[in-house]
Order: structure tokens, then sequence, then C-alpha cells
């Protein structure tokens, strides 16, 4: 068995023992935390003898132990459970929020991963001068600004002073979904999907920024480069052709994972925008107490994680080789 096979299958091995963890430390969390669970079942006005039936229905009559083996089982067939609130099987529901949590995240990651490497290498292109100066401190300003902050300003400046956007929800109230093609490509979903967009993109946009400023700076001054002007290339040619396709690498590593940690920021863009993703399902579960739809939505988020980081060390692999010997000698 070579290193690289070696390699693959404790990565594999690694991503079982996280997603095992993740999904145990979920259920004892959520046992944890205050609120009653039943009260979102059952009415005061209902006897006690269908305050138990419902409650048996649900499985929370049983042993914290049981509990947790049925959860596992579940989990492995693809089960999340039935939510305490609206009684429908959890994971279609999160299935059909995360369509819409994507629907943003998913273009304003690509923004920003398309333009910040070209803003980056064109700031450690010209380091010290002006435009590195201010763009750089223009992008540290635009990612410490609060997202619900930039979000709720962007709501003020373009939906209630100008009138030219929606302020929040995915489409008007009075909108009938005919197909799942007509909700995400249709004019009156991009007129509100166009602020949380911008806000989650220029949020962003400082990771791979200044990741590709700073690797671009680690180059500009080796010999590889020094050679290629000695050669009479254009520096315009240098700095893209040769300088940027080098420093590329390590944002490639970067952009797999800041997909997956993307969920975690949707929240409070969901919440400011009143965007029926994953993000507010989950926030809306946690307050109610429903336990099913706040453990699946969870789970979803950190499956998503451990998942890409186990794809981007698989990825790093063929794209380094070194990565493979480095990894199974630790």
């Amino acid at each position: 068995m070579n290193q690289k096979t070696k390699f693959i299958l404790q990565r594999f091995g690694l991503m079982l023992v996280s997603l095992f963890a993740v999904i145990t430390l979920l259920f004892v969390l959520f046992r944890l935390m205050p609120g009653d669970p039943a009260s979102q079942l059952v009415s005061p006005r209902f006897s006690e003898a269908d305050r138990q039936a419902i409650l048996e229905q649900h499985g929370l009559t049983e042993p914290l132990h049981v509990q947790y083996i049925i959860y596992l089982q579940n989990v492995a067939q693809g089960n999340l459970g039935i939510s305490f609130q609206h009684g429908s099987p959890v994971l279609p529901f999160l299935l059909n929020k995360t369509l819409n949590t994507l629907s943003i995240t998913v273009p304003a990651l690509l923004l920003a991963f398309t333009f910040g490497p070209f803003i980056g290498a064109n700031f450690a292109w010209n380091r010290n001068e002006s435009l590195d100066s201010y763009g750089t401190g223009l992008v540290l300003v635009a990612f410490a600004a609060p997202i619900f902050w930039t979000g709720m300003l962007s709501i003020m400046v373009f939906s209630f002073w100008l009138g030219w956007l929606p302020a929040a929800g995915m489409h008007s109230a009075t909108y009938t979904e005919i197909s799942l093609l007509d909700r995400f490509f249709s004019v009156e979903f991009l007129r509100h999907a166009i602020l949380p967009i911008a806000i989650f993109a220029l949020w962003r946009l400082s990771q791979p920024t200044l990741i590709m400023r700073n690797n671009m700076i680690d180059l500009i001054g080796s010999d590889f480069i020094k050679l290629k002007r000695a050669e009479g290339i254009p520096e315009r040619s240098i700095m893209y052709r040769h300088g940027a396709r080098n420093a590329l690498l390590p944002l490639v590593h970067y952009m797999a994972l800041a997909f997956g940690f993307a969920f975690g920021g949707s929240i409070i863009l969901e919440t400011v925008f009143s965007w029926p993703g994953v993000g507010q399902a989950m926030w809306t579960a946690v307050r109610a107490s429903d336990y099913p739809v706040a453990q699946g939505a969870f789970t979803i988020i950190s499956v998503a994680i451990i998942v890409l980081n186990f794809l981007v060390d698989i990825l790093s692999v063929y794209v380094d080789p070194r990565v493979a010997d480095t990894g199974v000698e630790a």
C-alpha cells in the first residue's frame, strides 16, 4: 500500500470518528438545553393518557441511553425525526431550506473568491503604495464590520431610502411557487437576493484577498520572480501568469473550507434579511425547543464541514504529493 492510499484511509477514518463525536455531542447538548420539548407537542388541555401517548410516539419517554441508540440508528438511515412544531419529517424540510441557503451563499462565495485573489494580487504587487495601504484598510474594515450591521445599513439605504430593492424575504407575500426553477430563476428572486448576496460576498471578500496578498508578497522576492524579470517578461505577465498561479494553491484549500463554514455565517444573514434558509430554521427551532429540527440542522452543517475537510485533504494529496508523506508520518 503506497503512502497516498494510507493517507486517504487515515483521513477517512478520522472523518468517521469526527462524525460520530459531533453527532454524540449534539445529542447531549440539546438534552441539556433549558425548556421542555413536551410543551411543543402536548397542550395543557390534553388528558394524561393522550399526553403519554404523544410522548411515546416521539420516543421522549425512553431513557436517554435508549434515545441515543435510536437516534444513531435513525441518523445512519437518513432519518432525522419528526418536527415537534409542524409534524413533518425533518430531513426533507431541512434539505429544502438548505437549497434556499445555498442560493445566496454559493453566489456570494464565488464572487468573493473570483475578485478576492485578483484584488489581493494587485495589492501585493503595489505593496506600500496608496492602493495597497488604503485598499487593505478598507478590506479589513469590511471584514471587521458586523454582518448584521452592514445588512441593516444596506436595507435602510437601498430599501427604505432609495426603494430600489426589497427589504426582506425570498419572494413577495403573494408569490406562489410553480416549480423549483421558478423559485430560484426569476426576476423576483433576483431582486430579493441581491442585497444578501452582496453583503455576504463583501464580508467574505477579505479572506481570499489577504491570503492572496500575503502569498504574493512571499513570492515577489523569490529567485523565481527575479529570474522572470531578468528574462524581460512584462510585469503584468509575471504577476498573473507566474506569481498569481503559484500563490493560488493555499487559496484553493481554504476555498473548500469556506463553503462549509458559510452555513455558520448564514444564520445572522438570514435573520437580518428574513431569508427562509437552514440558518433561520435552526434559530427558530432552538428557540422553540424543537429538538429534531435543531439537531438535524446542526448535523447537516457539521457533516458538510467535516466532509469538505476530508475532500480538501484528498485534493491536497493530488495537488502536492508531499502532503501524503508528512500526513502519514504525523
